[in-house]
């Protein structure tokens, strides 16, 4: 989605890339306007201080440290790897737009030279799925068009494609989200001219098949208490909670199975919860299908029509189960801008479970005090706690 294009802070090319802020992401010698906002729990301006790291006159602490790609591997479960030719690659990352407390994984970015062209990627584990990562704030005027991926998710990730044309030539994106796993990707390249050129090309190329071992970690807290990533039954599933934790049935748009909504936390007070894992039934077993996330006993999880209603109270969001996947899919997520400091309404909203069906928000405060007075009257859904 378009934003605000915000002036450069210096002028850099990515062979710079291990001493550039955390915003900046791609340039040619000629001057491009491009910053960052990357992670939903980071601040325009703390992001705008990390780009000014660069400049020595300004004394701060350069916030991009250059580390291996085996220690990058290491941080991103599913991460991409450079395309065979590539050469000057640098791997570096930003822990500033890290938060632990979220699941948010630091910065990774990978840049390298193809060619004649120099490329910046960028992946970040725990972002949303509408985190600009990519750090290329300039008016789009092509996409964003969406295409199918080789490679990636067994061929069936949806990717978007990004063009940029103005006086000092060209900028070519392409974003994707790995929705199993939860992990937000972008690759651009800027040069005089990118006619013809194909960026989705070069993303399906950088799949990298080796890393799938690692996605064998736990999704949640059951499966690492557990030991197990399937399961039996929802019995099954349930056996394995400890006290204090919780479950609760619920009907989601997307699927005709009832599915287990599973908790580490339930609220005494009224057996709410905030956070929860979403369980189904796929090829004759039970298996996590994603999480839902609040905010606090100020903002649980509520249910009404087979849409379940979460957030924070800077952000409204929604899930359902996607066609596509099968598994958890945000239906709605808009933000007022206050929590990440941008001060302005953006997000997304989908009539149906699927891709194609997005569309950009751009409604203001009324509307969006509506929403969220409206979710605070569904609802809450009610979880069993174990221990009672």
């Amino acid at each position: 989605m378009k934003r605000n294009i915000v002036k450069l802070i210096t002028v850099l090319t990515i062979s710079a890339a291990g001493v550039m802020g955390c915003g900046n992401a791609v340039s040619e010698p000629a001057t491009q306007e491009t910053t960052e906002t990357a992670a939903t729990e980071i601040s325009d301006e703390e992001v705008a201080q990390a780009d000014t790291a660069e400049d020595t006159s300004v004394g701060m602490a350069n916030p991009w440290v250059e580390i291996t790609e085996e220690e990058a591997n290491g941080t991103c479960d599913r991460l991409f790897k450079a395309p065979d030719g590539a050469q000057d690659v640098t791997w570096t990352k930003c822990d500033a737009l890290a938060n632990s407390d979220k699941g948010t994984g630091p910065l990774l970015q990978l840049s390298f030279s193809l060619d004649g062209l120099n490329f910046t990627a960028r992946a970040q584990q725990g972002a949303a799925e509408d985190a600009d990562i990519s750090g290329n704030y300039v008016e789009w005027i092509v996409g964003p068009d969406e295409v199918t991926m080789a490679n990636w998710g067994g061929g069936n990730m949806i990717g978007k494609t990004y063009r940029s044309v103005d006086d000092t030539g060209y900028v070519d994106m392409i974003t994707w989200y790995d929705m199993e796993i939860g992990i937000a990707y972008s690759l651009s390249v800027a040069a005089a001219d990118l006619d013809g050129f194909d960026i989705q090309a070069i993303a399906e190329q950088m799949y990298n098949g080796e890393n799938e071992p690692f996605t064998n970690m736990p999704n949640d807290f059951l499966e690492e208490q557990s030991g197990k990533t399937t399961f039996d039954s929802y019995d099954d599933v349930i056996t394995e909670l400890t006290e204090g934790q919780g479950y609760a049935y619920v009907k989601l748009v997307g699927s005709d199975e009832e599915l287990l909504a599973v908790t580490d936390l339930v609220f005494e007070y009224d057996h709410s919860a905030y956070q929860a894992s979403i369980y189904g039934k796929q090829d004759g077993a039970v298996t996590y299908l994603g999480q839902v996330t609040g905010n606090g006993s100020a903002c649980p999880l509520r249910l009404e029509d087979g849409i379940i209603y979460a957030g924070t109270n800077h952000t409204y969001e929604t899930y359902f189960i996607s066609e596509e996947y099968n598994s958890v899919m945000m239906k709605d997520m808009i933000s007022d801008g206050i929590g990440n400091g941008a001060n302005e309404f953006s997000g997304f909203t989908r009539e149906t479970n699927t891709f194609e069906a997005t569309t950009e928000y751009t409604g203001g405060q009324d509307e969006f005090d509506k929403l969220m007075a409206e979710r605070e009257n569904k609802p809450i859904i009610e979880f069993t706690p174990i221990g009672e």
